[in-house]
């Protein structure tokens, strides 16, 4: 049977009934299983030692509805879906397993995010844009004893930069970049250390998936950075000019580019709002990492339920009425 249908009959379940935690959690839990065992069949049985009793899929499962629900307090929240959803996950580990757990299935999580992705309207044009991400403010910078103010694997540590736009001033912490369609659905993010350059995030950006066309702020604005894109990606990078520039966009092109970039706003704030993708409640890369994993993945889960309801795509606060 096709995935995508499978997928759509699932959701489909929730469109004449209240979309309770309860009644979305069920849904949610098909639809991560199901995607689960068609990218990672028969996982849990080639690993030594018994199967746990609460299946990977539904860690994954509950890892994303914590984001979804916008708990600021990891704890309360997941004493929240413990003790609501019992009829619907029995087996959930008590929360350090249950953190441990998560944490090794953030590749899971990144997959499922991925395969999702095919699923939600796919378009030619994208947006790019990045956010602070702050640990802690500057007067507190020094004396924070973070694991993150030293790097990872992969290089990226919390470092010192600035924000005048999210009027945060000097902060140590690290910087988001999002892609999101012309609809304002998140498709894709890294993270870097705050000091980063923006325009040297966007290339392995556009090293994973192929962006026909990507707008973005004065920020990306670099000559050479949109030949090297147009010529290794296929990928026409639109930053915003400058007035003073002497080559300019025609005016039509510029206030609809304009209109454009206001949709990825939109998104940033509905993320930082409910998702908290601008609070690090993480004590590690790895958890950090996995959480922010999951605040995308579930923001894109939401988009997926929205599309087969015949809702705004993200019109994501009030999908589930608890």
């Amino acid at each position: 049977m096709d995935l995508q249908y499978t997928l759509e009959q699932y959701a489909l379940q929730l469109k004449n009934v209240p979309r309770t935690l309860v009644a979305v959690a069920g849904v949610v839990q098909k639809i991560m299983k199901t995607l689960y065992d068609v990218h990672f069949p028969d996982a849990e049985n080639h690993r030594p030692g018994p199967n746990p009793d609460c299946s990977d899929s539904d860690i994954l499962t509950v890892g994303w509805l914590l984001e979804y629900i916008g708990a600021d307090s990891e704890h309360s929240g997941y004493l929240r879906l413990k003790a609501e959803l019992k009829t619907i996950f029995p087996s959930l580990p008590e929360r350090s397993r249950f953190n441990r757990r998560r944490r090794n299935l953030s590749g899971a999580s990144e997959v499922l995010r991925w395969a999702l992705r095919q699923h939600v309207p796919q378009t030619d044009v994208y947006i790019v844009d990045s956010f602070p991400i702050p640990i802690c403010d500057f007067k507190r910078a020094k004396a924070s004893k973070s694991d993150l103010k030293w790097a990872d694997a992969s290089g990226t540590l919390a470092t010192y930069s600035t924000s005048a736009t999210k009027n945060l001033g000097k902060f140590l912490g690290f910087r988001g970049s999002l892609i999101t369609t012309v609809q304002g659905v998140p498709v894709d993010f890294a993270i870097a250390s705050a000091d980063r350059d923006d325009r040297e995030v966007l290339p392995m950006l556009c090293q994973r998936d192929h962006y026909p066309i990507i707008l973005a702020d004065r920020g990306y604005i670099s000559e050479q950075l949109q030949r090297e894109l147009l010529e290794t990606e296929n990928t026409c990078l639109l930053p915003t000019l400058r007035r003073n520039q002497k080559q300019q966009y025609a005016e039509a092109f510029r206030k609809l580019q304009v209109s454009l970039r206001r949709r990825i706003e939109t998104t940033l704030n509905q993320l930082t709002d409910q998702f908290g993708v601008a609070r690090v409640r993480a004590r590690t890369h790895c958890g950090f990492q996995t959480r922010m994993s999951h605040k995308l993945g579930a923001s894109l889960l939401g988009v997926f339920l929205n599309q087969c309801l015949g809702r705004p795509l993200m019109k994501l606060k009030d999908l589930v009425l608890a």
